[in-house]
């Protein structure tokens, strides 16, 4: 491939994550939360219980001190709680309350409307050819690299 091919390839996959990271931002904004904070509680929700927040900030790319105030902002809103471990009463861990099952649901439901909305401009055929190409550069990026458990969910 010539290196002009190269480069406007790549100048498209970056205007792709970038339009696709300002719309899902503007979604998340309407609902009063940041791209981490909703990392949070969909790490949560795969988690299906309690979790700890030195595994909460590994899944979510954040340091511990920053998990910290992601946390504090949750549980003023009353998405999570946070209380100490039974297990190691010197361990916190952090769950998700009703209300961030709620809202987590219907984020999710408003952005795979939105998927489908934008994905209903390809044929079926391009659509089936587009899930093997990403799948397949998705792998040659990942392959001997140690990914997080969040992977799945971007």
């Amino acid at each position: 491939m010539a290196d002009d091919e190269l480069e406007a390839l790549a100048m498209r996959f970056f205007r792709l994550m970038r339009a696709l990271r300002q719309h899902f931002a503007r979604d998340l904004a309407r609902h009063g939360l940041t791209f981490p904070q909703f990392m949070a509680l969909l790490s949560l929700e795969k988690a299906e219980g309690p979790c700890r927040m030195g595994p909460l900030a590994a899944a979510t790319l954040q340091s511990l001190p920053s998990m910290t105030g992601i946390v504090d902002r949750l549980v003023e809103r009353g998405l999570v709680e946070r209380r100490r471990d039974l297990h190691d009463r010197r361990s916190v861990v952090v769950s998700l309350t009703e209300t961030g099952v709620q809202l987590l649901h219907q984020i999710k439901a408003e952005r795979h409307r939105k998927l489908e909305q934008v994905l209903s401009t390809l044929s079926a055929e391009e659509r089936t050819h587009l899930h093997a190409a990403v799948d397949r550069i998705i792998e040659a990026l990942e392959s001997g690299e140690a990914q997080p458990a969040v992977k799945e969910w971007v």
